[in-house]
């Protein structure tokens, strides 16, 4: 099993890039913003950058399988447009398979609304594991 935390990362102002800040997952003591190389794909973490509490609530749930994703694909979107979040700008998402026992990150991949995702590039990212009851435990503890 795989251990999940949440780290505050701030991204800073740079030609074209707003400054702010996001949740990074860390997966094993591994950041995942660093394992995609977000800053070059101009992207943040779908949690934790939107001052808006119902659209983070709503991402939120959808991580926890409360709520079914918003994207054609059926896949969660990880990391984001730093400005709208929208899947039109290009995302990084994942599957997520949500068991009694554990929750499993699969399949990352970057998508668009224009295209199938891309997921030959991160296929030496993952799956992730997590005991489902800890998993929870640490998203519930960033609900707004």
């Amino acid at each position: 099993m795989h251990m999940l935390t949440l780290a505050s990362k701030h991204r800073k102002a740079e030609a074209n890039k707003l400054e702010g800040k996001y949740i990074d997952f860390v997966v094993s003591d591994k950041s995942l913003s660093d394992l995609f190389v977000v800053t070059d794909l101009d992207l943040v973490g779908a949690l934790g950058w939107s001052e808006n509490k119902a659209y983070e609530s709503e991402q939120l749930d959808q991580f926890l399988g409360l709520k079914a994703s918003e994207l054609k694909t059926g896949r969660i979107s990880f990391y984001v447009c730093p400005m709208c979040a929208d899947i039109g700008c290009g995302a990084i998402t994942a599957r997520i398979e949500i068991t009694d026992t554990s929750v499993i990150w699969k399949d990352f991949g970057y998508e668009t609304d224009y295209s199938e995702p891309e997921l030959e590039a991160y296929n030496h990212i993952g799956p992730f594991v997590f005991e489902k009851i800890v998993y929870d435990k640490v998203m519930e503890g960033i609900r707004p």
